[in-house]
């Protein structure tokens, strides 16, 4: 239950982020007649920097076990990925030659990083085998060369395994290193596209993130499809790559598939539908493009690996309601009861992310994969990966309130913030001192003998004017020069 309560928690922090606002605006007059932080605060502020210790620890334990130690494959998934890329290095189809029992005589794998399914010697079970259960049958399997009990397919789209063909092929299968990548490059992004007296906060959360640093141990492929999810929503002003990251985040591992109608309903509301005709074609090309090899190799055994994690008997397991079951409070349910609640929920966070999606689009991170919470396995390696990235997209989206402005951007700050509008409409300015200082020298080397206009109006009243000079106005909190020459 101690996991369940967590994540229940979390949740409603992060819902907290984009509440309604008339609950923030009650919130903001109470905290800002306060001169000195609250306890609560304090006790965020020391549970923050305890956890930065964990996450430290956590950050050397990746190093040493990327860099100095022998592989270590705590789940399935990163083994049968790595045992794919390999089989394909061979010239074999890893959605047809892939064995569990290959796995286990080949790399140091324990059974409880498996994956039980309920046929063979568990056709009768229910509940989750324990691990002297799982050493048994997988000796008997061992001797038996055959495994029905355990999971053997490659259950996830060929991105996964792809990325670890340079590893594989250089003879390197300790392959966290490249999810320990994966995650730096994040931090890094995000690093990149927030003001800069945001980012110390921004690098203390990184490293107190302790859910990600797990997953990064663990060598979760989440880090993968997350990192291209974000690069989906920032570069969502670009048609093309917005398009194309969202593609390489479906072709990765199918938690990234939620995503896709929060992203068309992103899309809609802020341009059209045949905007979202035009992007989904262009990420499902990619994603097609990707696995298109591997389905006309053996049609039946990619449909067989890909939809396995819903269509394979596997046991009850994770932290969301099926938890519940776990206890005298609540029995376990039939399966199509969490798959209906899951459908509900489905539903429920789409409808809340037409409101919401204009003033918050970063709240797709959560709501995405807020279903899973009722699924029949709703394993903790989905949602580890939601909180940062809900950080890192608020934080590049929101824009200093001064002045009366409206506190969010209707488009990312951090890209095209320059380019000319496509509505009537002028930005409400740019996020970082950094790009203001860029932005004057290009008016200046656009306009050099143009003195700056001063309001809205001025600018509006000329027949040609330069993008340049068209943009420094909406910047107030930043004084530009009287003139530019």
């Amino acid at each position: 239950m101690i996991p369940f309560v967590l994540i229940v928690a979390s949740f409603v922090a992060m819902w907290m982020a984009f509440r309604p606002t008339a609950l923030k605006k009650r919130v903001g007059k109470s905290s800002a007649s306060q001169s000195r932080p609250r306890r609560w605060q304090r006790i965020v502020l020391v549970m923050v920097l305890l956890t930065s210790i964990a996450g430290g620890i956590e950050f050397g334990r990746s190093i040493a076990m990327g860099f100095f130690m022998p592989p270590q494959y705590t789940n399935d998934g990163t083994s049968i990925d790595t045992n794919a890329a390999s089989l394909l290095l061979e010239g074999r189809n890893p959605y047809t030659d892939s064995s569990i029992l290959s796995l286990v005589r080949r790399f140091p794998i324990q059974p409880y990083w498996t994956t039980p399914l309920r046929q063979g010697q568990l056709a009768d079970a229910l509940t989750y085998p324990s691990t002297w259960e799982l050493r048994t049958i997988l000796d008997t399997d061992l001797k038996a060369g055959t495994a029905p009990e355990f999971e053997s397919k490659v259950s996830y789209p060929s991105l996964s395994f792809l990325t670890l063909l340079p590893f594989v092929w250089l003879n390197i299968y300790n392959v966290l290193p490249f999810y320990l990548l994966c995650y730096l490059l994040l931090v890094i992004i995000g690093l990149k596209v927030v003001r800069p007296e945001i980012r110390p906060w921004l690098l203390l959360l990184s490293l107190a993130n302790v859910s990600m640093w797990t997953s990064v141990v663990g060598g979760n492929v989440d880090l993968l499809y997350i990192l291209f999810i974000v690069l989906a929503w920032l570069a969502q002003d670009s048609r093309r790559w917005s398009a194309i990251f969202l593609g390489l985040a479906i072709a990765s591992k199918q938690p990234a598939w939620l995503f896709v109608p929060f992203y068309a309903i992103m899309i809609l509301r802020q341009y059209n539908f045949k905007e979202v005709l035009y992007r989904l074609s262009i990420a499902g090309i990619i994603a097609l493009a990707l696995n298109l090899p591997f389905i006309l190799w053996s049609p039946q055994a990619w449909f067989a690996g890909v939809l396995a994690p819903i269509a394979d008997p596997m046991f009850p397991l994770g932290v969301g309601l099926i938890a519940v079951s776990f206890t005298p409070l609540l029995p376990i349910l039939p399966g199509t009861v969490y798959l209906a609640l899951e459908a509900i929920a489905m539903l429920f966070c789409l409808g809340w992310y037409w409101r919401i999606c204009k003033q918050h689009p970063e709240s797709a991170m959560l709501l995405a994969v807020l279903p899973l919470f009722f699924a029949w396995r709703s394993l903790p390696s989905y949602f580890y990966c939601a909180a940062f990235p809900i950080i890192i997209l608020q934080a590049a989206y929101t824009l200093p309130n001064r002045g009366g402005r409206p506190r969010k951007a209707l488009r990312p700050a951090w890209r095209l913030q320059f380019a000319p509008p496509e509505t009537n409409e002028l930005p409400v300015g740019i996020t970082s001192h950094a790009a203001t200082r860029f932005f004057h020298a290009l008016a200046k080397s656009i306009v050099p003998s143009t003195r700056v206009l001063n309001n809205k109006a001025s600018i509006q009243s000329q027949p040609h004017h330069s993008p340049a000079a068209t943009y420094l106005p909406a910047l107030p909190w930043i004084p530009p020069p009287k003139s530019i020459a």
